[in-house]
C-alpha cells in the first residue's frame, strides 16, 4: 500500500508539473499572438535608411513641417529617388509588420519616418546630418540606451530620457492609423464573439427613442515622461460591463483620436457609454494607451474570454459582481507583454447612467474626467 501511494503521490505531482508546463506553454503562445515583436525590422530599416541619407535627406527635410513631422515610407519612397532595393526592403518589412498585427486587409502601409521632435526641424532643414532610430522593444524602464546610425552605418547610443542635440528621425509605425484600424478589428471581433455591434450617433439619432448616453465633457492625462523617441499618445477606451438580456460580458471599444499629448486638458464632447447596452445601469472603463506591438484582434478575444469566465465563476451575476469584473479585468490584463508599462492608463469602476463626474480621477491616478448624463433624442 505505500508504494502505492508514493506512485500516486509521484503520478500526482507529474500531473501538475505537466499542467504547469502546458500553462506556462498556452501563455507563452498567447503572448506571442497579442505582442508581436517589432524592433528587428525596425533596426534593419533605420540602418537601411541611414546609408541612404546623402540621396534622400534634402528631399525629406523638404516635405517634413512643424504640422507634419513624418512621412508614410512606402509613399515616399515610391516618389522619392531611392534604389528600388531599398524601396523593396521597406514594402517587405512593412507587409510583414501589417500581417504580425493582422492588418494586412485593413492597411496599404503603417510604417513612417518620423522627426522626433518640432525642436529638430531647422537643424535638419540646414542640412545637419541626422542620425537613424528605432524604439526598442519591451518595458522602457529597462532600456539603457536608443540605438541610432549614422550615414556610415556607425552606430550611436542615445540617452533614454535626454533629447539629442542633433536631428534623429525614428522609423516607427503611424500610430493613429494602426489604432483606428485596431479599434475597427477589435469591434468586428466582439460581433463575431456574439456581442450587439456598437450603435453609431445616427443610428441613435435615427432611432424611434431616445437614447441614454454618458458624455465625456474632459478628460487630462497626467505627463507620464516617455522617452524622446516614443511618438504622441494614442488612447482608446474599454467600456465593459454586463448584457442587459443574458448573462455575458459586453465590451465597447471607444476610440479617443484627439487625445495624443499627456499634461493636457482636452474637451472632446464626445460619447462614452450607450447605457442600452449593459445592466443595472453601471459599467466600467478603461483607459489604454496603443501599443507599437499589439495585436488588437487577439488582445480583445483574449479579454472577451476573461471576462466571461468571471462571470461563470459568479454564477448570477449581481450588481456587485461589476467592480469584481472591472478589477480583474486590469488585473488579468497581460500587462508584461505590453512593450511599455502606460499602457495601462487608467479605470473607472462602476460608473452609473444618470450621474454627473466632474474633476473624478481615476482608480490609478493618472487620468482626470468630466462626465455627464445625455439623451440623444429619436425621431
Amino acid at each position: 500500500m505505500k508504494r502505492i501511494g508514493m506512485v500516486v503521490a509521484l503520478l500526482l505531482c507529474l500531473s501538475e508539473a505537466n499542467q504547469a508546463r502546458a500553462a506556462a506553454l498556452n501563455s507563452a503562445a498567447l503572448r506571442e499572438r497579442i505582442s508581436v515583436s517589432l524592433a528587428a525590422d525596425k533596426r534593419e530599416l533605420a540602418l537601411t535608411l541611414a546609408k541612404q541619407d546623402a540621396v534622400l535627406r534634402r528631399d525629406l527635410a523638404s516635405r517634413l513641417s512643424r504640422e507634419n513631422l513624418a512621412v508614410d515610407l512606402k509613399q515616399w519612397l515610391s516618389t522619392a529617388s531611392a534604389p528600388a532595393s531599398v524601396s523593396a526592403v521597406v514594402g517587405r518589412a512593412d507587409l510583414t509588420i501589417r500581417q504580425r498585427k493582422g492588418l494586412e486587409r485593413e492597411l496599404d502601409s503603417l510604417l513612417q519616418l518620423r522627426l522626433a521632435s518640432a525642436s529638430m526641424l531647422a537643424a535638419l532643414k540646414q542640412g545637419v546630418e541626422p542620425l537613424y532610430a528605432y524604439e526598442p522593444d519591451g518595458n522602457d524602464s529597462q532600456w539603457r540606451f536608443i540605438e541610432a546610425f549614422d550615414r556610415s552605418g556607425g552606430v550611436h547610443r542615445l540617452d533614454v530620457r535626454q533629447m539629442p542635440d542633433r536631428p534623429v528621425l525614428v522609423v516607427d509605425i503611424d500610430s493613429r492609423k494602426d489604432l483606428a484600424a485596431g479599434v475597427k478589428l477589435m469591434r468586428e471581433r466582439l460581433v463575431a464573439l456574439g456581442q450587439r455591434p456598437m450603435p453609431s450617433l445616427q443610428a441613435a439619432s435615427a432611432s424611434a427613442t431616445s437614447t441614454p448616453v454618458t458624455m465625456l465633457d474632459r478628460i487630462y492625462l497626467n505627463d507620464d515622461e516617455e522617452p524622446w523617441i516614443s511618438g504622441d499618445a494614442e488612447v482608446y477606451a474599454i467600456v465593459n460591463g454586463v448584457d442587459p438580456s443574458r448573462d455575458e460580458p459586453q465590451l465597447d471599444i471607444v476610440d479617443m483620436p484627439y487625445l495624443d499629448t499627456d499634461g493636457r486638458t482636452y474637451s472632446p464632447n464626445q460619447v462614452l457609454i450607450f447605457w442600452d447596452r449593459y445592466r443595472w445601469a453601471a459599467a466600467n472603463v478603461i483607459l489604454m494607451e496603443h501599443d507599437d506591438n499589439t495585436n488588437y484582434q487577439e488582445l480583445v478575444s483574449y479579454l472577451f474570454t476573461i471576462a466571461s469566465q468571471i462571470l461563470t465563476a459568479v454564477g448570477h451575476p449581481e450588481i456587485a459582481a461589476l467592480v469584481g469584473l472591472g478589477s480583474e479585468l486590469v488585473n488579468r490584463m497581460p500587462g508584461e507583454w505590453f512593450s511599455n508599462d502606460d499602457d495601462y492608463v487608467d479605470s473607472y469602476y462602476t460608473l452609473e447612467k444618470n450621474h454627473t463626474y466632474t474633476n473624478y480621477g481615476g482608480a490609478r491616478g493618472n487620468a482626470v474626467v468630466s462626465l455627464r448624463p445625455y439623451e440623444i433624442a429619436g425621431q
